[in-house]
């Protein structure tokens, strides 16, 4: 099967999918930039099992998506913590300021 090849922030993303012994569809990613591949073992994690192929695919790209985001796009002193707690707040104060309101769809 020829791979599904996507171009993201630089970044070649191919994604191949196979039929596990289940009769699920996964997905096989490589990342690479310049013909140069970057990430050599993917974590072995508990994937979601795809009824098509498609579906395999979609959730390769965001896979690596995510890994390139995280590895090679964002500063070093990025916090996803940080960033939880900042939305967190945000949201409690628009609550609070919101209180008693009705949203409503026009």
């Amino acid at each position: 099967m020829r791979p599904f090849v996507d171009h993201f922030a630089g970044f070649d993303i191919a994604v191949v999918t196979r039929r596990e012994e289940r009769g699920a569809y996964v997905a096989e990613i490589e990342v690479s930039r310049g013909g140069r591949k970057l990430i050599d073992a993917w974590p072995q994690t508990v994937q979601p099992e795809w009824l098509t192929p498609e579906e395999a695919i979609r959730d390769g790209l965001e896979r690596a998506r995510c890994v390139i985001r995280r590895r090679f796009t964002e500063s070093e002193d990025h916090s996803w913590v940080a960033t939880r707690d900042r939305a967190q707040s945000w949201f409690n104060g628009e609550m609070q300021h919101h209180a008693g309101s009705t949203v409503s769809r026009s």
